[in-house]
């Protein structure tokens, strides 16, 4: 691998090596024997050698292991595999690593014009995807070059992180005190049932589990699928799950006030807005993090402490107007 410093955006051209194993297709095993004792400097970095017509077109390849199987005088086109998986020079480094993971072949020719003029090594796909491992962990945990120019948060000025953290916890700390405002227009009906106010707490712990969980995953998920992440069916899939969740819960709601409270219409209208809650907690968890997104924040950061708040939030509210409206 060249040492220069690339980026896995940046086209494989800048990292392929140019130097690589070919033979004519009528060539035999005798002469893949003389090759790899002519260039046995780069046979130790080549898994594969490939197979061209005397215009240099790629139109096979075999593995180095192969030539030990077949007589000295067998054709290396009577062996090869004709069907090769190749890329361009203009694709990504990273992209390339993938494809070559993906089909589980250790090394990847680069063709321009359907003429081989680089190969992306097994040695080049290591560093590559451990590169790539590296940068997916710091997606995760939040730590990216769009607000921090380094991957060491151990080298991150104090007030720079505290720059690109604080606002979204002091977001939070806006919407509880509006959430504090708004509890107080229903204190007449906490003071007649004063068994909603226990559950507060409840109600806004479940919600903000399911979102944490839900934001997590899809940060996660967002990760390590990347573009392969299909949106659409993924929140089909996982609102389905989040849905069959808040029945559950509701569920052992009701059942749990019933038999400790004896009061099945204050379990029923805590179930249903326990329910309610972590049905919409699931659509916004995904609105969250999709927004942030979109916006070009960063979800690991501000998914948690603005996602924490809404969850809240919408917990609440719910729980409050759904207790007025049936008590």
């Amino acid at each position: 691998m060249k040492k220069e410093t690339y980026s896995l955006s940046d086209p494989v051209k800048r990292i392929m090596e140019t130097t690589f194993l070919t033979l004519d297709k009528n060539q035999k095993v005798s002469e893949a024997y003389n090759l790899l004792r002519k260039k046995s400097d780069i046979s130790e970095i080549m898994d594969y050698v490939y197979v061209t017509e005397k215009n240099k077109e790629l139109v096979g390849v075999f593995s180095i292991k192969d030539i030990f199987r077949y007589p000295l005088n067998t054709p290396v086109k009577t062996f090869m595999k004709t069907k090769v998986i190749t890329t361009s020079a203009r694709t990504e480094i990273e992209t390339v690593a993938h494809l070559a993971l993906k089909h589980g072949i250790k090394a990847l020719p680069i063709l321009e014009e359907n003429k081989i003029v680089g190969v992306v090594s097994s040695k080049n796909i290591l560093q590559i995807l451990n590169k790539s491992l590296r940068k997916d962990s710091f997606h995760f945990v939040g730590i990216h070059k769009s607000h921090l120019e380094y991957e060491n948060t151990m080298q991150a000025p104090v007030m720079e992180s505290v720059i690109h953290r604080a606002p979204w916890l002091i977001s939070g700390l806006i919407g509880i005190l509006a959430i504090a405002a708004f509890i107080g227009i229903f204190e007449n009906t906490l003071e007649e049932n004063l068994i909603l106010a226990f559950f507060i707490p409840v109600i806004v712990y479940i919600c903000g589990a399911l979102c944490t969980q839900i934001e997590t995953l899809l940060v996660r998920d967002m990760t390590v699928m990347g573009k392969d992440l299909k949106l659409r069916k993924y929140v089909l899939k996982q609102g389905t799950i989040s849905v069959i969740i808040a029945l559950m819960m509701s569920a052992l709601l009701f059942i749990v006030i019933s038999s400790f409270w004896g009061d099945r219409q204050i379990a029923s209208v805590i179930s249903l807005a326990a329910f309610l809650s972590l049905t919409l907690t699931t659509l916004t968890s995904f609105f969250i993090i999709f927004g942030i997104k979109k916006l070009g924040g960063d979800p690991a950061l501000g998914g948690g402490p603005f996602g924490t708040v809404v969850s809240d939030s919408m917990a609440i509210i719910v729980y409050l107007l759904v207790a007025n409206a049936f008590l």
